[in-house]
């Protein structure tokens, strides 16, 4: 597998993540039955009980709060909230790791890392896939592979993604013509929630549409190329349209800057547009801020949902303002010292 000094590329490059989608021979796909469900997650508990310390999550044991907060995070997602009777999740004690259980698949496994790091993410994530296929007799065909509920799945159920930040390709309209090029390789464009999400803060989802018929080292090569190729193109994008362009572009990046660490009232839109151009000025060396990743963290922790759930409760649209306001004045001004 090839080295990538995505060194390079820092900033584009948010996070890999690798998902690997499984199920239990005996149970019917889509599980419904509470008492069904109940047993999955106490066979796939105590498969892994050997892999990690996991915690256990039962969706309908949670408020929903926490439920979002953790969607927001993309440790669980809306499927699995959608079925509070029977979904559960096993997470790690850093996040790195997220396995939900009756979701759209029996077991869907997770394995989330910073940077270009799929091959990393696909080793820690196939020791866990052992000790589950080991332990459980998990639904495979020699002729298809592993069993899915989507026939889009069925194969290796390997699904490698990258989340990227394009801003120069989205700005310069060149962003569509990225889409087609990267469809005609199988792999697809989305937005920052996955399938149907829109790309908030020039966020972009890259990953593979093909499982079956492919090694999954091959899915994850194909990702990792593409996604350098993408940098290489943004790089580009962004010497021809913000560095011929330096002044405006560094007023537009302080001038955002301003608005993040003296803004009263912050909507969460406001804030994506502004964040997105703080961190454009700090990777073109615009705005003195050396470590870019804390800003990813940021708009994390600036989400409606982890807001509340910082802050311990609901919080009506005014509050979360006033407080994301707050938070990220006071944090950016951090981040920049």
């Amino acid at each position: 597998m090839p080295t990538f000094n995505t060194e390079l590329f820092r900033g584009n490059i948010i996070t890999s993540r690798v998902r690997l989608a499984r199920n239990l021979v005996g149970y019917p796909f889509r599980v419904k039955d509470v008492a069904e469900a109940r047993d999955i997650i106490k066979k796939v508990n105590r498969a892994l009980i050997k892999c990690d310390t996991f915690n256990l999550y039962n969706v309908g044991n949670l408020d929903a709060i926490t439920l979002e907060a953790m969607k927001e995070r993309h440790l669980i997602s809306q499927n699995l909230i959608d079925n509070p009777e029977c979904g559960a999740a096993l997470i790690n004690q850093d996040e790195s790791v997220s396995i939900m259980i009756n979701e759209e698949d029996h077991v869907r496994e997770q394995c989330f890392m910073k940077g270009l790091r799929l091959s990393e993410a696909y080793k820690t994530l196939d020791k866990i896939d052992d000790e589950l296929t080991k332990n459980l007799d998990v639904a495979y065909s020699g002729q298809l592979g592993f069993l899915t509920a989507c026939p889009t799945n069925l194969g290796t159920g390997l699904r490698a993604s990258v989340m990227m930040f394009l801003p120069a390709l989205t700005e310069s309209g060149k962003i569509g013509a990225l889409v087609e090029e990267v469809s005609r390789l199988g792999l697809t464009v989305r937005g920052l929630y996955g399938e149907g999400s829109n790309a908030e803060g020039f966020m972009y989802q890259i990953s593979n549409e093909v499982t079956l018929g492919v090694k999954e080292i091959d899915i994850i090569r194909l990702v990792e190329q593409t996604v350098t190729r993408i940098c290489r193109a943004e790089r580009d994008e962004m010497q021809r349209l913000y560095l011929r362009n330096e002044l405006k572009t560094m007023d537009r990046a302080r001038k955002a800057y301003g608005v993040l660490t003296n803004a009263v009232l912050l909507d969460y839109s406001e804030f994506l547009s502004n964040i997105a151009q703080v961190k454009l000025g700090a990777m073109l060396g615009m705005i003195n801020i050396s470590d870019i990743d804390k800003l990813d963290d940021l708009i994390v922790s600036a989400r409606p949902a982890m807001l509340c759930h910082t802050y311990g409760k609901k919080l009506s649209a005014l509050d979360r303002d006033l407080l994301r306001a707050e938070t990220v004045g006071q944090k950016l001004s951090k981040i920049k010292e």
